[in-house]
């Protein structure tokens, strides 16, 4: 017969998932440390970014100068001459008075295509400046734009981007044991979100990792869960349509059509759609020459957050509307996967949920160490007393 340990089930589930939670924060808390505190900085991105760049970022103006701004096409082509070669891909529209237009492109020099940021004047369309992007370098031109990358996938690429995203699969299950292990009895359930103990006594340093991951559980949940969905787009749409259809971007459907010629301007496009949307206000443009079309996208009430999520496709040929299409979509998983960005980036509830996101990084930074911390100390415990009885005593 197999002996089985002592005390019924409910120990022997206990002491399983204590030995998980030990050995996964152990392999992951390096991983969770370097997401939880570079996914605290991009929160504020745009502040931080602009604190560090307000030459790049703003006119120097708090109001327009012209009632009318200049024409894309001029900033394009002005962008084209202080940059040979860049050919941009996403025009993004200044959303606040004294904002610059913020164009994503690359630049192909002998060869090699490298990827920029230029920034023009609205007024005007003169060139205030440009980046590199993907560039690894700690100065205040990039140091934003190398968190963003290493929390999105250390900027070596998608097998990264997978890594993190099974890295947050086994958090969310984490949740789960961290949730068992904190509360035992549930009519004890206040302790688990008290520090006990006089300080520096082992129960305030078990508390100290315990308390905070309790009062963040609700929102790291959150975090993991939308990390799985945005680090694995398509295995969590997959997963997702069993039960409700997900439908994708018209353009990523559209068939390929890179030889259409380029007759309508981006200025005529945004026109078309103007016309059509006499109070949309645009958010930004995106260049789509492999299916031949702009996309243009505009505020909706619809919208989740704060990126525009109304996109009207218009041909680069004769200017027809090709379609209309907002992220929300029509069905309960469309819906769902809408809210995944501006809840991972805490948009969705405006400043209160990034200040929100913001302090669960911290807080699971915080975890992180104390639980390495707290494991370094038993395990010095265990070799100073000579046996895993004490240190068995100690957990839970």
């Amino acid at each position: 017969m197999v002996a089985r340990a002592p005390g019924g089930w409910r120990v022997r589930t206990r002491l399983a998932l204590l030995a998980w939670h030990r050995w996964f924060g152990l392999g992951a808390s390096l991983w969770l440390l370097l997401l939880a505190l570079t996914g605290s900085a991009i929160t504020f991105y745009d502040e931080i970014d602009t604190w560090l760049n307000p030459d790049l970022r703003t006119t120097g103006e708090v109001v327009a100068t012209s009632d009318a701004p200049a024409p894309l096409e001029l900033a394009i082509a002005r962008a084209q001459e202080a940059l040979p070669g860049f050919e941009p891909w996403i025009v993004e529209f200044p959303h606040a008075p004294g904002r610059t237009l913020w164009m994503l492109g690359h630049e192909d020099s002998g060869g090699v295509e490298r990827d920029f940021q230029l920034f023009s004047h609205p007024d005007d369309g003169r060139v205030l400046g440009w980046r590199e992007q993907g560039r690894f370098a700690l100065d205040r031109r990039h140091v934003m734009d190398v968190l963003y990358g290493l929390h999105v996938d250390l900027m070596l690429g998608p097998v990264v981007t997978w890594l993190f995203g099974l890295v947050s699969l086994l958090w969310l299950l984490d949740h789960l044991a961290a949730a068992w292990l904190s509360l035992p009895r549930l009519a004890a359930w206040r302790d688990a979100f008290r520090l006990a103990g006089p300080p520096g006594s082992g129960r305030r340093r078990h508390d100290r990792h315990r308390a905070p991951g309790m009062w963040l559980l609700v929102l790291t949940f959150v975090m993991s869960l939308t990390g799985v969905t945005l680090a694995w787009p398509e295995a969590s749409r997959d997963a997702v349509g069993v039960l409700s259809p997900v439908s994708g971007r018209l353009d990523w459907t559209m068939p390929p059509a890179p030889d259409t010629p380029r007759t309508i301007d981006i200025d005529q496009a945004i026109a078309r759609v103007q016309a059509q949307q006499p109070d949309a206000r645009i958010h930004s443009v995106r260049i789509l020459p492999r299916v031949g079309a702009y996309a243009v996208r505009t505020f909706d009430p619809r919208d989740v957050d704060q990126q525009g999520r109304l996109w009207t496709y218009v041909a680069m040929d004769d200017g027809r509307l090709r379609g209309q299409r907002h992220d929300r979509g029509e069905s309960a998983g469309d819906a769902l996967f809408v809210w995944q960005y501006a809840l991972h980036s805490g948009q969705a509830f405006g400043l209160p949920g990034r200040v929100a996101v913001f302090v669960s990084g911290v807080g699971t930074a915080l975890v992180c160490v104390t639980g390495v911390w707290l494991w370094w100390r038993r395990r010095r415990a265990v070799r100073g007393t000579g046996g895993g009885r004490a240190f068995r005593s100690t957990t839970g």
